[in-house]
């Protein structure tokens, strides 16, 4: 496996372009208790809810497409749902990542800083509802490079873009989504690297697009050895502001 140790970005890198869910959002762990508690027996801790979105999308790797009734079942398990709930599970689970708020990755927003500090255009792309563009400067996370300064305490980090899926009519891991970004940040795929959270949408996705993919994978559930990893976003601004 290469991890962040393994290998630094060299000066012709110009930006990082970013997933959302699972680099910098997560589900709410109270909503998950509140929906599963409501099964009996689930009242997994915030780190346990955590996990289990990872857990989740190192399921849909395994199964090579987003099959979401089986990642759902895997994850009802995983947070203790008793298996005659199951198929409930997976209605209280789908709300709960379509309908429900997220919260926002501990240290996502002070890395995304880090990473304008060390020169780089920043861009999302998400697979979303038509809202994350709201959650991410809601949470202050990031904002558009033309946007007001948002009002609360601190700088926000400044990104070129925010593609989501919903607005743009195109999901990862097809490349034409990667496309609208580069296009709206002015680059070419070269000089950009992407950051997500599976196989399968971001760095599947990634390369067929022509960007280097990096994949933040934090409990270490990833067996591939064929892209880098880092196990927190943080993790990855050293290795772009070597010299």
């Amino acid at each position: 496996m290469l991890d962040a140790g393994d290998t630094t970005f060299g000066p012709h890198l110009r930006a990082v372009l970013l997933d959302a869910g699972g680099v910098l959002v997560l589900p709410d762990p109270a909503r998950i208790r509140q929906r599963l508690g409501r099964l009996g027996g689930a009242a997994p801790d915030d780190d346990t809810c955590h996990r289990g979105h990872y857990l989740g999308m190192r399921e849909v790797d395994r199964i090579g497409w987003p099959d979401w009734a089986s990642v759902d079942r895997v994850l009802g398990r995983f947070y203790g749902v008793p298996e005659e709930r199951l198929e409930d599970a997976v209605i209280e689970l789908d709300k709960v990542y379509l309908e429900d708020p997220w919260v926002a990755v501990e240290g996502a927003a002070a890395a995304l800083a880090g990473l304008a500090a060390a020169g780089l255009r920043l861009g999302v792309i998400s697979n979303a509802s038509g809202t994350m563009e709201r959650m991410l400067l809601d949470h202050r996370i990031c904002a558009l490079e033309d946007d007001p300064e948002p009002a609360g305490e601190g700088t926000v980090a400044r990104v070129a873009v925010i593609v989501d899926s919903h607005v743009v009519g195109v999901e990862k891991p097809d490349p034409h989504i990667f496309e609208i970004a580069l296009d709206a940040i002015g680059l070419t795929a070269d000089r950009c690297l992407y950051v997500g959270d599976t196989v399968h949408f971001d760095v599947e996705g990634a390369r067929a697009a022509g960007l280097a993919p990096v994949h933040l994978d934090p409990y270490g559930l990833c067996p591939g050895t064929d892209h880098v990893h880092v196990a927190a976003l943080g993790d990855l601004v050293p290795l772009v502001s070597a010299p």
